[in-house]
């Protein structure tokens, strides 16, 4: 009896959607073939031009340093800022990253260490309650996030001061949302990340992915349409490198969208970054074409690890334009990705030079384009009538189309 209700449901519904009649008697401009089982309700109000107009802030943390990235109403992308982090930062994100990756016990504690979690817990809420950092991981990485705060304030303006943003932070370390939000609440600023939506924590490879200009929807006013259109993005098998003077990691994950936060394989490796190479050239070749070797290897058992044949790369890092790092994933992945693929990759690298390019900031582009979606809305409601008119009127009737001159990536997509 209640699958056939549901069924009688769902025929309605797809009827409603098909001949473009309304729910709750309010029409919706929406995709003819939508079919919900649980139908968004309206929002309770529609944005106000504030909200629209905002430009979206996106950071993104990194092993060593930490990068800044806006994205404005009209859709162009500004890169702010790369700071570098101080010995404090370098030396946590180094704990994190070899660390548990877990930091939320999951395992039966002893009455000590309940106690010793309680304790911690109790003194994290003390600390927020009288305006510090919540425990002194927060005041590391506030410390960074707060400079990376002030460039964008300063190239902004007063007048339209950060008071949201959103953060990435690599997939190894995987940062909770309570340690962004702990973040965010020392520095004064709104996590637009601990709204609910299909989206719970952002980190570098689906940051990066968007920031290419990858994974996500172009007509994000209308969630139905951006559903559906997302719906028939091709599944990929992702291979995302970050390569800096601090670390070598990797990432291997089956997406279809940016919105999606988990991972198969990770690992990141703080003794390849390339800064284990200074000096090396003028004493002992040999310690450098062993360097070169263990970065080949280190992505070779990455690779392996993996059932599925890789269909997409993407680069990130301060030194993911080294040539010869283009040379060492050349040589660990010749017999494991199609040609055409590391053909594609060479021609990528030869357009992301300088430190401005998208290997740096594409993790920050990819931050801040959630966050400008996130502030215009509509986010787990649909528009009320006259929200629509609203956002064509502030776009020159596009509503929320995002990037206007999104450059077409040249990853190959099989």
């Amino acid at each position: 009896m209640i699958l056939k209700s549901m069924s009688v449901m769902l025929a309605l519904y797809a009827h409603a959607s098909a001949s473009g009649a309304s729910i709750n008697g309010l029409s919706e401009r929406e995709p003819e073939e939508v079919l919900r089982i649980c139908p968004l309700p309206l929002c309770d109000i529609c944005p106000t031009i504030k909200q629209l107009v905002v430009p979206g802030v996106g950071f993104a943390l990194e092993m060593g340093y930490g990068t800044a990235a806006v994205r404005h109403h009209n859709g162009d992308y500004q890169t702010i800022a790369l700071i570098h982090g101080d010995s404090a930062y370098t030396n946590l994100m180094r704990r994190l990253a070899t660390g548990p990756q877990d930091r939320i016990p999951d395992r039966k504690l002893s009455n000590w260490e309940k106690f010793l979690y309680a304790n911690s817990r109790a003194q994290r809420l003390l600390n927020k309650a009288i305006g510090h950092p919540a425990n002194l991981e927060t005041a590391i990485l506030a410390s960074l996030v707060s400079k990376l705060k002030n460039k964008v304030n300063e190239k902004l303006g007063p007048n339209r001061a950060v008071t949201a943003a959103i953060m990435s932070s690599p997939d190894h370390i995987s940062l909770t949302a309570e340690e962004v939000t702990d973040i965010f609440d020392y520095l004064k600023m709104e996590n637009l990340m601990a709204k609910p939506d299909t989206l719970e924590d952002l980190y570098s490879t689906s940051a990066a992915y968007a920031g290419f200009g990858m994974g996500l929807c172009r007509n994000y006013s209308s969630v139905y349409a951006c559903e559906q259109e997302e719906l028939r993005f091709p599944m990929k098998t992702l291979l995302h490198l970050d390569f800096s003077a601090h670390s070598l990691s990797g990432t291997l994950k089956t997406l279809q969208s940016a919105r999606n936060s988990y991972v198969d394989e990770t690992f990141v490796s703080p003794d390849l970054g390339l800064s284990k190479l200074e000096g090396l050239d003028n004493f002992d070749p040999d310690l450098t074409s062993d360097f070169w070797n263990a970065v080949t290897e280190r992505i070779v058992r990455l690779a392996w690890s993996y059932e599925l044949q890789i269909s997409q790369l993407i680069f990130t890092g301060t030194s993911a334009s080294n040539p010869r790092f283009l040379e060492a994933v050349r040589n660990a992945l010749k017999d494991l990705v199609a040609q055409d693929v590391l053909d594609q990759m060479e021609a990528e690298y030869l357009i992301n030079q300088g430190e401005s390019s998208d290997f740096v900031f594409s993790t920050a582009k990819g931050a801040a384009e959630f966050a400008k979606r996130r502030q215009e809305g509509p986010v787990r409601c649909r528009d009320r009538p006259g929200c629509m008119s609203l956002r064509e009127t502030l776009t020159g009737g596009t509503g929320g189309r995002g990037r206007k001159d999104q450059r077409l990536n040249l990853y190959v997509q099989i």
